[in-house]
């Protein structure tokens, strides 16, 4: 919730700006400001996956074990911190690539009413558009995916036991010599078939709750 209220919150003060102040094209300004949306998000996402990851692979036994191991401890904040500066090679990308395809989208079909009889702005819509842009943007970033989840979760077994924690480039290289590409795409089919629905319903509602709020004067 935090991470994404953050994410679409700059992005939308960073869109308007942009859109009103350059002649920079829509999909460059939807590209910059998904990036810097998600870069102010990532500061609290990547913490937060770091607790929820070290929970659900039975390395702590609660959350509260989990915070205190990530948060409060140096080497765990350290760690947060590698885990922090991988997530930046996958989210940023993911964040702009998703809302650009969305965006991207809607723009096309309204200004081409010649081909596409479709009202963009139902709940439907949205909801196929964003679960476009989800698919497009997780299978884009599944090897920045496969290198940020291994970094979060060295010490867990699926590194050595007792390596030391090593870094995004370090990680790249390990995983490259584990099975070259195919290993870096790992996992790719889950990726793409969990996100795509969760952004098509991530952005669909969001959308919803904007129209809303414009109609009852809430903003612009």
């Amino acid at each position: 919730g935090p991470p994404s209220a953050l994410y679409l919150g700059v992005y939308e003060a960073v869109k308007t700006h942009l859109l009103a102040t350059t002649t920079l094209e829509p999909l460059v300004v939807y590209l910059l400001a998904g990036a810097l949306g998600e870069c102010f998000g990532s500061v609290v996402r990547a913490p937060a996956e770091a607790i929820k990851s070290r929970v659900q692979s039975g390395q702590d036994a609660s959350t509260a074990e989990s915070v205190q191991r990530v948060l409060v401890e140096s080497e765990g904040r350290a760690n947060a911190v590698r885990a922090w500066s991988a997530s930046l090679w996958r989210d940023v990308p993911f964040g702009a690539i998703q809302l650009a395809v969305f965006e991207g989208l809607k723009s096309y079909i309204i200004n081409s009413p010649q081909v596409f009889d479709v009202d963009v702005d139902t709940l439907l819509a949205e909801a196929v558009l964003g679960a476009i842009g989800g698919a497009v943007g997780a299978l884009l970033t599944v090897p920045m995916d496969v290198i940020t989840i291994r970094i979060i979760t060295q010490g867990t077994g699926v590194e050595p036991c007792g390596a030391p924690p090593i870094g995004f480039v370090e990680m790249t290289k390990q995983i490259w010599s584990e099975g070259g590409i195919t290993a870096l795409f790992t996992g790719w089919k889950a990726r793409t078939f969990y996100w795509a629905p969760a952004i098509g319903i991530f952005l669909s509602c969001y959308c919803s709750f904007r129209q809303a709020a414009i109609v009852q004067g809430l903003f612009t």
